[in-house]
């Protein structure tokens, strides 16, 4: 769809979240270009709201374009918690942001979390850490994920965030929608 390679910069060296975005971007260009940087999310290390994972999601989208000259897109994704009437939610936030900066967001990734992993959260602890010392692992976050642990391997960390970039590709890419229809 494009004459030119896309370089999409993800605000993260996470193996898992550049190969979300990487999966994401094959139907556009299939090929795309996607590298990770080091970004702060300049939020908790574990986000306590949506608003505070959102903002989070949006800062390494940002510092990921900044961080990459020749970067088109920036790309942020952030996991956080949020407290419902139900118990304590994972959610995850997905931020692009283009060198016109264009801004689009994405959410999802919303389910109440086992009893055990939430007690440890609301008691201090980082989901990606609280996750390893339960299943005696090392770096799940980097791997399947939590939801890969708790669904037996049904569905994985990397398929969920790369539904969720999906559709802020989306999105962006139909920006203009409006211009054919009015």
């Amino acid at each position: 769809m494009y004459n030119t390679t896309m370089t999409i910069a993800v605000g993260s060296t996470n193996p898992v979240k550049i190969e979300a975005v990487r999966r994401a971007f094959l139907k556009l260009d299939p090929n795309v270009r996607v590298v990770g940087v080091e970004a702060q999310s300049g939020v908790s290390h574990q986000p306590r709201s949506d608003e505070e994972t959102r903002k989070g999601s949006e800062n390494r989208a940002r510092s990921a374009l900044r961080l990459t000259p020749k970067a088109d897109i920036g790309f942020g994704l952030e996991g956080g918690v949020q407290e419902t009437s139900e118990g304590l939610s994972n959610t995850v936030w997905v931020c692009l942001v283009d060198k016109d900066d264009h801004v689009f967001f994405a959410n999802g990734e919303r389910f109440i979390l086992p009893r055990s992993i939430a007690d440890a959260i609301q008691a201090g602890g980082e989901m990606g850490p609280v996750l390893d010392t339960m299943i005696k692992q090392e770096n799940v976050k980097q791997k399947q994920g939590m939801i890969g642990i708790i669904s037996k391997g049904y569905i994985d960390r990397t398929e969920i965030y790369s539904n969720l970039a999906k559709l802020v590709i989306g999105l962006w890419y139909g920006r203009d929608w409006e211009k054919e229809y009015v």
